[in-house]
């Protein structure tokens, strides 16, 4: 939708929570439903972390990548469908977005991003707690994150690729200035595009635990499902992972 002039940060909040809790706009709203979408500028991607960038897995698949190279990516739709209070995420590509320009504000709630191959690590020094809860007993750790990013990139045949750490908040909405780079008179697919790839890394704070730094690669097409890929060339980018 459009509303053709700026709106308040109190008026801003009250459409967001519209959007988000599905109530109609002429709907007086209660104070625990307004909701404050998170800036996009506030989504640090492309930026290398200080802390280590781990990957969990099971020891099977850890010795499989270091040795043949094998790596699975997964997908929106992959996490979507997948039965797992850690793994799966239901609301995985699906996001409110509100979007600040010159001619107004435009929001909506948005399906997008299913054309991403993704990769979910742990940013900070993994346990064995925090790896029994994903079912997993071992891990990698990626050294060189934009390398690592790149090589897989020319393994998948992806023409673009980010990376980042995500951010956790009650709700998953998210505040994008577009400019006039926005047609406020057709809606399309492309109306998901006023806020750009941060909103890919925004998730509900029950998952802040798994504290994910989460990898991106755009492809030509939707994909679905998880798929194992040759990244042998990606393998100097790693190291083991060594548990206390």
């Amino acid at each position: 939708m459009w509303i053709e002039r700026k709106l308040s940060k109190f008026e801003l909040q009250g459409l967001c929570g519209a959007l988000v809790h599905d109530t109609k706009f002429d709907q007086q709203l209660k104070p625990w439903q307004f909701v404050k979408p998170v800036p996009e500028r506030r989504f640090k991607l492309g930026k290398i972390p200080q802390e280590p960038i781990v990957k969990l897995s099971k020891r099977i698949h850890v010795e499989n990548f270091f040795r043949t190279g094998s790596l699975q990516l997964g997908s929106f739709d992959y996490y979507n469908s997948y039965d797992h209070p850690e793994i799966g995420d239901i609301e995985e590509g699906l996001v409110t977005l509100l979007a600040k320009t010159p001619f107004g504000v435009m929001g909506g709630k948005y399906g997008s991003g299913y054309n991403n191959r993704m990769f979910c690590t742990y940013l900070g020094n993994a346990d064995r707690k925090t790896m029994q809860r994903f079912g997993y007993d071992d891990g990698f750790v990626i050294t060189h994150p934009a390398q690592f990013a790149e090589a897989i990139a020319e393994s998948v045949g992806a023409r673009s690729f980010t990376f980042g750490q995500c951010l956790y908040r009650p709700h998953k909405a998210v505040l994008g200035f577009p400019g006039s780079d926005v047609d406020r008179h057709q809606l399309s697919h492309r109306s998901g595009e006023i806020v750009k790839a941060g909103k890919y890394f925004i998730k509900r704070d029950r998952y802040s635990h798994q504290r994910e730094f989460r990898f991106l690669w755009e492809l030509p097409e939707d994909v679905s499902g998880a798929e194992i890929f040759d990244c042998s060339s990606a393998r100097q980018y790693c190291k083991p992972l060594f548990l206390s």
